[in-house]
Protein backbone atom coordinates (compact mmCIF):
# COMPACT_ATOMS: atom_id res chain seq x y z
CA UNK A 1 0.00 0.00 0.00
CA UNK A 2 1.61 3.53 -0.80
CA UNK A 3 1.26 6.20 1.78
CA UNK A 4 2.66 8.50 -0.29
CA UNK A 5 1.67 10.55 -3.48
CA UNK A 6 4.74 10.04 -5.16
CA UNK A 7 6.55 13.00 -7.70
CA UNK A 8 8.04 12.35 -11.14
CA UNK A 9 10.67 14.33 -11.25
CA UNK A 10 11.71 13.92 -14.69
CA UNK A 11 15.17 13.76 -15.25
CA UNK A 12 18.24 16.65 -16.38
CA UNK A 13 19.39 16.31 -19.82
CA UNK A 14 22.46 16.23 -20.08
CA UNK A 15 23.12 15.37 -16.17
CA UNK A 16 25.47 17.34 -14.44
CA UNK A 17 28.72 16.39 -13.05
CA UNK A 18 31.14 17.58 -10.51
CA UNK A 19 32.69 19.60 -13.49
CA UNK A 20 29.75 21.53 -13.09
CA UNK A 21 29.58 25.29 -11.94
CA UNK A 22 26.70 26.42 -10.32
CA UNK A 23 24.81 29.20 -9.53
CA UNK A 24 21.72 29.69 -7.00
CA UNK A 25 19.60 32.49 -6.75
CA UNK A 26 16.56 33.06 -4.79
CA UNK A 27 14.84 32.65 -1.56
CA UNK A 28 16.25 31.16 1.88
CA UNK A 29 15.73 27.51 0.25
CA UNK A 30 18.49 28.18 -2.47
CA UNK A 31 20.46 29.53 0.40
CA UNK A 32 20.31 25.84 1.79
CA UNK A 33 20.63 24.64 -1.10
CA UNK A 34 23.41 25.96 -2.37
CA UNK A 35 25.05 25.59 0.96
CA UNK A 36 24.11 21.37 1.09
CA UNK A 37 26.22 21.44 -2.27
CA UNK A 38 29.01 23.07 -1.45
CA UNK A 39 29.67 20.49 1.19
CA UNK A 40 29.57 17.57 -0.85
CA UNK A 41 32.31 19.48 -2.43
CA UNK A 42 29.95 20.88 -5.70
CA UNK A 43 31.42 24.19 -7.70
CA UNK A 44 29.21 26.68 -6.46
CA UNK A 45 29.27 30.35 -6.68
CA UNK A 46 29.08 32.59 -3.51
CA UNK A 47 26.67 34.36 -2.50
CA UNK A 48 26.43 38.31 -3.25
CA UNK A 49 23.20 39.61 -2.17
CA UNK A 50 21.96 37.38 0.74
CA UNK A 51 17.86 35.82 0.53
CA UNK A 52 15.93 37.07 -2.46
CA UNK A 53 12.30 36.07 -2.66
CA UNK A 54 10.78 37.98 -5.48
CA UNK A 55 11.44 37.72 -8.91
CA UNK A 56 12.19 41.74 -9.96
CA UNK A 57 14.73 41.40 -7.38
CA UNK A 58 16.11 38.14 -8.37
CA UNK A 59 16.39 39.47 -12.04
CA UNK A 60 18.15 42.84 -10.57
CA UNK A 61 20.93 40.87 -9.23
CA UNK A 62 21.51 38.29 -11.92
CA UNK A 63 21.33 41.43 -14.37
CA UNK A 64 23.91 42.83 -12.20
CA UNK A 65 26.10 39.99 -12.28
CA UNK A 66 25.81 39.73 -16.21
CA UNK A 67 27.16 43.51 -16.11
CA UNK A 68 28.99 44.38 -12.44
CA UNK A 69 27.84 48.24 -11.44
CA UNK A 70 29.55 48.30 -8.16
CA UNK A 71 27.81 49.31 -5.08
CA UNK A 72 28.30 53.30 -4.49
CA UNK A 73 27.77 55.55 -1.16
CA UNK A 74 24.11 56.29 -2.40
CA UNK A 75 23.22 53.33 -2.52
CA UNK A 76 23.96 52.92 1.04
CA UNK A 77 21.21 53.27 3.56
CA UNK A 78 21.32 53.29 8.05
CA UNK A 79 18.25 51.30 8.86
CA UNK A 80 16.26 51.24 11.95
CA UNK A 81 18.18 48.74 13.57
CA UNK A 82 21.22 50.80 13.64
CA UNK A 83 23.16 48.86 11.24
CA UNK A 84 24.07 50.27 7.19
CA UNK A 85 23.00 48.37 3.96
CA UNK A 86 21.14 48.61 0.61
CA UNK A 87 17.89 47.99 -0.67
CA UNK A 88 19.53 45.43 -3.29
CA UNK A 89 20.65 43.33 -0.22
CA UNK A 90 18.84 41.12 2.25
CA UNK A 91 19.48 42.30 6.07
CA UNK A 92 21.96 39.55 7.08
CA UNK A 93 24.61 41.59 4.60
CA UNK A 94 24.43 45.17 6.61
CA UNK A 95 27.32 46.20 8.62
CA UNK A 96 28.18 48.58 11.40
CA UNK A 97 29.25 51.45 8.91
CA UNK A 98 29.35 52.24 5.40
CA UNK A 99 32.60 51.51 4.36
CA UNK A 100 32.25 47.77 5.63
CA UNK A 101 28.80 47.05 4.18
CA UNK A 102 30.31 48.76 0.46
CA UNK A 103 33.53 46.75 0.87
CA UNK A 104 31.88 43.56 1.40
CA UNK A 105 29.53 44.32 -0.95
CA UNK A 106 31.28 44.98 -3.58
CA UNK A 107 34.21 42.09 -2.94
CA UNK A 108 30.97 39.15 -3.29
CA UNK A 109 29.57 41.08 -6.26
CA UNK A 110 33.04 40.63 -8.00
CA UNK A 111 33.43 37.02 -7.02
CA UNK A 112 29.84 36.11 -8.32
CA UNK A 113 30.14 38.19 -11.48
CA UNK A 114 33.26 36.27 -12.11
CA UNK A 115 31.57 32.96 -11.75
CA UNK A 116 28.42 33.98 -13.22
CA UNK A 117 29.98 34.00 -16.88
CA UNK A 118 31.51 30.54 -16.65
CA UNK A 119 28.74 29.18 -14.47
CA UNK A 120 27.13 25.85 -16.52
CA UNK A 121 23.52 25.81 -14.74
CA UNK A 122 21.66 28.59 -13.06
CA UNK A 123 19.15 27.48 -10.21
CA UNK A 124 16.49 29.96 -9.41
CA UNK A 125 14.51 29.47 -6.54
CA UNK A 126 11.10 31.86 -6.77
CA UNK A 127 9.93 32.68 -3.41
CA UNK A 128 6.74 35.04 -3.57
CA UNK A 129 4.91 37.22 -6.11
CA UNK A 130 4.29 39.89 -3.84
CA UNK A 131 6.61 42.85 -4.01
CA UNK A 132 7.26 45.84 -1.77
CA UNK A 133 8.35 49.16 -3.84
CA UNK A 134 9.64 52.24 -2.25
CA UNK A 135 10.00 55.73 -3.81
CA UNK A 136 8.57 53.23 -7.14
CA UNK A 137 11.27 50.65 -6.96
CA UNK A 138 11.43 47.04 -5.81
CA UNK A 139 13.37 46.17 -2.74
CA UNK A 140 14.60 42.85 -1.83
CA UNK A 141 13.87 43.34 1.27
CA UNK A 142 12.23 45.78 3.86
CA UNK A 143 14.85 46.14 6.67
CA UNK A 144 12.44 46.75 8.92
CA UNK A 145 11.39 50.12 7.81
CA UNK A 146 7.59 51.26 8.43
CA UNK A 147 4.79 49.76 6.23
CA UNK A 148 3.89 52.82 5.08
CA UNK A 149 6.81 53.38 3.46
CA UNK A 150 5.97 50.98 0.47
CA UNK A 151 3.38 50.34 -1.83
CA UNK A 152 2.64 46.68 -1.97
CA UNK A 153 2.20 44.95 -5.69
CA UNK A 154 1.20 41.61 -6.89
CA UNK A 155 2.94 40.63 -9.49
CA UNK A 156 0.95 38.61 -12.45
CA UNK A 157 2.35 35.56 -14.38
CA UNK A 158 2.91 37.61 -17.62
CA UNK A 159 5.14 40.15 -15.50
CA UNK A 160 7.19 37.59 -14.22
CA UNK A 161 8.32 36.39 -17.61
CA UNK A 162 8.88 39.53 -18.78
CA UNK A 163 11.50 40.24 -15.92
CA UNK A 164 13.37 36.42 -16.17
CA UNK A 165 12.86 36.02 -19.69
CA UNK A 166 15.24 38.66 -21.25
CA UNK A 167 18.11 36.99 -18.96
CA UNK A 168 17.67 33.43 -19.73
CA UNK A 169 17.28 34.64 -23.66
CA UNK A 170 20.90 36.61 -23.06
CA UNK A 171 22.31 33.68 -21.69
CA UNK A 172 21.87 30.33 -23.91
CA UNK A 173 24.45 28.93 -22.58
CA UNK A 174 23.66 27.59 -19.46
CA UNK A 175 20.63 25.26 -18.23
CA UNK A 176 18.38 27.32 -16.20
CA UNK A 177 16.94 25.40 -13.22
CA UNK A 178 13.80 26.97 -12.57
CA UNK A 179 12.14 26.06 -8.92
CA UNK A 180 9.27 26.92 -6.81
CA UNK A 181 10.27 27.20 -2.98
CA UNK A 182 8.17 25.17 -0.17
CA UNK A 183 8.38 28.11 2.12
CA UNK A 184 5.07 29.17 3.01
CA UNK A 185 5.29 32.97 2.81
CA UNK A 186 2.27 33.46 5.86
CA UNK A 187 2.58 37.39 5.99
CA UNK A 188 0.76 37.55 2.87
CA UNK A 189 -2.15 35.07 4.27
CA UNK A 190 -3.04 31.84 3.71
CA UNK A 191 -4.42 32.33 0.74
CA UNK A 192 -2.46 35.31 -0.10
CA UNK A 193 0.53 32.55 -0.24
CA UNK A 194 -1.47 30.09 -2.56
CA UNK A 195 -2.25 33.24 -5.15
CA UNK A 196 1.46 33.98 -5.16
CA UNK A 197 2.68 30.45 -5.50
CA UNK A 198 -0.09 29.68 -8.36
CA UNK A 199 1.59 32.82 -9.67
CA UNK A 200 4.80 31.64 -9.99
CA UNK A 201 3.93 28.36 -11.07
CA UNK A 202 2.62 29.72 -14.39
CA UNK A 203 5.15 32.08 -14.50
CA UNK A 204 7.71 29.18 -14.87
CA UNK A 205 5.53 27.11 -16.96
CA UNK A 206 5.24 30.01 -19.50
CA UNK A 207 9.25 30.11 -19.38
CA UNK A 208 9.88 26.32 -20.51
CA UNK A 209 7.28 26.95 -23.20
CA UNK A 210 9.64 29.36 -24.51
CA UNK A 211 12.74 28.59 -23.62
CA UNK A 212 13.86 24.92 -24.18
CA UNK A 213 17.02 25.11 -21.90
CA UNK A 214 15.18 25.36 -18.70
CA UNK A 215 14.12 22.68 -16.70
CA UNK A 216 11.80 22.70 -13.77
CA UNK A 217 12.42 20.79 -10.70
CA UNK A 218 9.47 20.25 -8.59
CA UNK A 219 10.93 21.04 -4.81
CA UNK A 220 7.00 23.18 -4.00
CA UNK A 221 5.44 19.51 -5.18
CA UNK A 222 7.99 17.09 -3.14
CA UNK A 223 6.85 18.91 0.49
CA UNK A 224 3.42 19.64 -0.63
CA UNK A 225 2.80 16.13 -1.45
CA UNK A 226 5.65 13.34 -0.13
CA UNK A 227 5.87 15.37 2.56
CA UNK A 228 3.35 16.88 3.53
CA UNK A 229 3.41 16.42 8.01
CA UNK A 230 4.03 19.26 9.87
CA UNK A 231 7.44 17.37 11.17
CA UNK A 232 9.04 18.43 8.08
CA UNK A 233 8.93 21.92 9.02
CA UNK A 234 10.82 24.28 11.73
CA UNK A 235 8.96 25.94 14.65
CA UNK A 236 7.75 28.28 12.92
CA UNK A 237 5.97 25.78 10.65
CA UNK A 238 7.09 27.84 7.28
CA UNK A 239 10.68 27.16 6.74
CA UNK A 240 11.42 23.56 6.15
CA UNK A 241 13.86 21.26 8.98
CA UNK A 242 17.45 20.37 7.61
CA UNK A 243 15.87 16.31 6.56
CA UNK A 244 13.30 18.06 4.62
CA UNK A 245 15.82 20.42 2.31
CA UNK A 246 18.49 17.23 2.55
CA UNK A 247 15.63 14.65 0.89
CA UNK A 248 14.83 17.85 -1.48
CA UNK A 249 18.42 17.58 -2.87
CA UNK A 250 19.13 14.17 -2.65
CA UNK A 251 15.87 13.44 -4.90
CA UNK A 252 17.52 16.84 -6.86
CA UNK A 253 20.85 14.68 -7.32
CA UNK A 254 19.01 11.41 -8.61
CA UNK A 255 17.34 13.30 -10.99
CA UNK A 256 20.12 15.46 -12.41
CA UNK A 257 23.46 14.42 -11.56
CA UNK A 258 25.01 11.67 -13.78
CA UNK A 259 25.75 8.06 -12.04
CA UNK A 260 29.27 7.90 -11.61
CA UNK A 261 28.83 11.49 -9.36
CA UNK A 262 25.92 9.90 -7.58
CA UNK A 263 28.53 7.41 -6.49
CA UNK A 264 30.73 10.13 -4.69
CA UNK A 265 28.37 12.01 -3.46
CA UNK A 266 27.38 9.03 -1.64
CA UNK A 267 31.03 8.40 -0.29
CA UNK A 268 31.36 12.07 0.70
CA UNK A 269 28.20 11.81 2.46
CA UNK A 270 28.85 9.33 4.54
CA UNK A 271 32.97 10.76 4.78
CA UNK A 272 30.55 14.31 6.50
CA UNK A 273 28.79 12.04 8.43
CA UNK A 274 32.02 10.62 10.00
CA UNK A 275 33.29 14.11 10.89
CA UNK A 276 30.68 15.19 12.19
CA UNK A 277 30.63 12.49 15.15
CA UNK A 278 31.07 13.78 18.97
CA UNK A 279 33.58 11.14 20.36
CA UNK A 280 33.17 10.47 24.22
CA UNK A 281 36.83 10.74 24.60
CA UNK A 282 38.49 13.36 21.71
CA UNK A 283 42.00 13.24 23.16
CA UNK A 284 42.21 9.44 23.22
CA UNK A 285 44.90 8.10 20.98
CA UNK A 286 42.15 5.68 19.04
CA UNK A 287 40.00 8.94 18.03
CA UNK A 288 43.36 10.59 17.11
CA UNK A 289 43.77 7.53 14.61
CA UNK A 290 40.20 7.53 13.27
CA UNK A 291 40.38 11.24 12.27
CA UNK A 292 44.10 10.67 10.67
CA UNK A 293 41.98 7.97 8.38
CA UNK A 294 39.13 9.98 7.56
CA UNK A 295 41.61 12.91 6.15
CA UNK A 296 43.50 10.61 4.41
CA UNK A 297 40.02 9.32 2.85
CA UNK A 298 38.83 12.33 2.30
CA UNK A 299 42.03 13.39 0.16
CA UNK A 300 41.50 10.13 -1.89
CA UNK A 301 37.80 11.29 -2.77
CA UNK A 302 38.67 14.91 -3.05
CA UNK A 303 41.49 13.64 -5.98
CA UNK A 304 39.16 11.78 -7.15
CA UNK A 305 36.26 14.71 -7.81
CA UNK A 306 39.80 16.51 -9.27
CA UNK A 307 40.11 13.75 -11.55
CA UNK A 308 36.35 13.97 -13.17
CA UNK A 309 36.78 17.91 -13.12
CA UNK A 310 40.08 17.13 -15.28
CA UNK A 311 37.90 14.70 -17.41
CA UNK A 312 35.65 17.74 -18.77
Amino acid sequence: MEWQTKITTGSLQPPFSYATRFLFAGSCFAQEMAQQMRDLHFQVAEDAFGPLFNPASIASALERLENPGFFTPEDVMQFSYGAFGSLYHHTSYSQENPALFLGQANADLKKAADFFKTADIVVITLGTAWVYKYKGAVVANCHKMPACLFDRVFLEPSGIFDLLAPLIDRNRDKTWIMTVSPIRHLADGAHGNQLSKASLHLAVKHLQERFPWTWYFPSYELVMDELRDYRFYAADRCHLTQEATSYIRERFMEAAADLETMTLVKEMEKLNASFAHKPLFPRSVSYREFLKNLEKQRAELLQAIGNKIKKY
